[in-house]
C-alpha cells in the first residue's frame, strides 16, 4: 500500500519487538481516532508486529542491509515525503532519524525526529555524534524521552522532552495477597543486565527460599542467562521464559518487578509494571528515565547501576518491610493518569503542529 494524502507519517525501523515501535503504534491510533490521516513508513517487515489501528496505512521500504539498502531507503523515504507534501514526517531512532533528515532535505514537510534510547550509549562515537548533531539541526524538532537525553545535544538543536505513554487496556491492579515471585519482562539484551538480577536473586533467595524469579522475553542473551542460573544453583527457582502477549495477566499478582538495566531511554516495561500496581525496583540508570517517573521510596525503589548488593537489599526491603510493597504499588498506579495515551498524544500533537 502506497502512502497517499497523509497528515502525519511516522518512520520506523520495524513494528515488532521494541519500545519505539509500540509507542508509534499507540500514537498512530490516538491521532487516527482524532480524524488525522496517519501513515507509517516501515523499513523491515517482521513477524509479530504490534497491532495497527484500522485507519492507519502502512508502506514497507526496501528490505536488506548494507550501504546500498540505506541509499534505496533514503530514496524511498524521499518519494513518500514528496507524495505527501503537507504531512509532518516523524522519525524514531537515531539511524532512522539521520536517514530521514537526508531524505527530506529541501522538501516542504515539517520534520520531527525522536531519540528512543540513551544517546551517549546508542549511536554514539566521535564521528557519529558530530554528524548526528549537525543533521538534527535541520529537523524542526528533536523529541527526547528524558531531560538527560535532551541535554546531550547542542543548543543549536531544537528539542523538547515527552515521556512515553502507558499501554492502555492493561489488567486492573491486583488487590489480593501477592505470590512470592520476582518478575521481569523485557528484551533479553545485554543493556538490561539481567545477569545482575540473577546474581542478586541468588543471594536474596538464601533468606527467602520460597520466592521464585520469572523473566519473560526474547533475545540474544537467553542461553547465557539459562547457563548462569544453573551455575548459581538457582535453576529450580529462576525461570527464563519466552515473551508472551498476555504477560501482564501473568505477572499482575507477583511480589515485585525488578529491572536492572545499565542504560535505558524510558522503559515501557517499567511503566507497565507500575500501572499494574506492582512494587517496582529499578536501577537509576542513564539517561535518567527511571528517576523521571519513580520517586524513590514513594512509588518505587531506585538502586545504583551495577550494584548487586544494593539490588538484593532493595528486593529484601520489598519482601520484608511491613507495608512497603503495598504503598509502592498503590502509589505507582498514578503513572496511568500522568502518562495516558491521550495526555502524551496531546504533547506530540503540539510538536507536530509546530505550536
Amino acid at each position: 500500500m502506497r502512502l497517499e494524502n497523509r497528515d502525519i507519517i511516522f518512520v520506523s525501523n520495524a513494528l515488532a519487538n521494541g519500545g519505539a515501535a509500540r509507542v508509534i503504534c499507540v500514537l498512530a491510533a490516538e491521532f487516527a481516532a482524532r480524524d488525522r490521516r496517519v501513515g507509517i513508513a516501515v523499513y523491515n517487515d517482521h513477524d509479530g508486529e504490534y497491532a495497527v489501528a484500522e485507519r492507519v496505512q502502512k508502506e514497507y521500504g526496501p528490505q536488506g542491509s548494507g550501504a546500498a539498502t540505506k541509499a534505496r531507503r533514503i530514496a524511498w523515504l524521499r518519494g513518500v515525503a514528496r507524495r505527501n507534501p503537507g504531512a509532518c514526517i516523524v522519525a524514531f531512532e537515531y539511524f532512522v532519524n539521520m536517514q530521514t533528515v537526508v531524505a527530506c532535505a529541501g522538501l516542504p514537510n515539517r520534520l520531527v525526529v525522536s531519540e528512543r534510547n540513551d544517546p551517549a550509549r546508542v549511536g554514539s562515537g566521535k564521528k557519529t555524534d558530530w554528524l548526528r548533531d549537525r543533521l538534527y539541526r535541520r529537523a524542526d524538532m528533536l523529541v527526547c524521552q528524558t531531560d538527560d537525553a535532551a541535554a546531550y545535544f547542542s543548543d543549536k538543536v531544537r528539542k523538547t522532552v515527552i515521556l512515553n505513554p502507558v499501554k492502555e487496556n492493561l489488567p486492573e491492579p491486583y488487590k489480593g495477597e501477592r505470590r512470592h515471585s520476582v518478575v521481569c519482562f523485557c528484551r533479553l539484551e545485554k543493556q538490561k543486565n539481567l545477569g545482575m538480577l540473577l546474581r542478586a536473586f541468588a543471594e536474596f533467595s538464601k533468606a527467602h527460599g520460597d520466592w521464585t524469579l520469572e523473566i519473560y522475553g526474547d533475545g540474544y542473551e537467553r542461553e547465557a542467562l539459562v547457563s548462569l542460573a544453573a551455575e548459581l544453583s538457582i535453576g529450580e527457582k529462576a525461570f527464563i521464559k519466552s515473551g508472551r502477549q498476555d504477560v501482564h495477566d501473568v505477572v499482575r499478582d507477583a511480589g515485585m518487578f525488578v529491572l536492572p538495566s545499565d542504560y535505558e531511554g524510558l522503559s515501557n516495561s517499567m511503566l507497565e509494571a507500575m500501572a499494574l500496581g506492582l512494587p517496582v525496583v529499578c536501577t537509576d540508570c542513564p539517561c535518567g528515565g527511571a528517576r523521571m517517573v519513580i520517586r524513590d521510596g514513594e512509588n518505587g525503589l531506585l538502586v545504583p547501576v551495577g550494584d548487586e548488593c544494593e539490588l538484593e537489599m532493595a528486593m529484601a526491603r520489598v519482601a520484608d518491610e511491613d507495608g512497603l510493597a503495598q504503598r509502592l504499588g498503590t502509589n505507582a498506579v498514578g503513572v496511568c493518569k500522568r502518562l495516558s495515551a491521550n495526555a502524551i498524544a496531546e504533547q506530540w500533537g503540539m510538536v507536530i503542529r509546530g505550536e
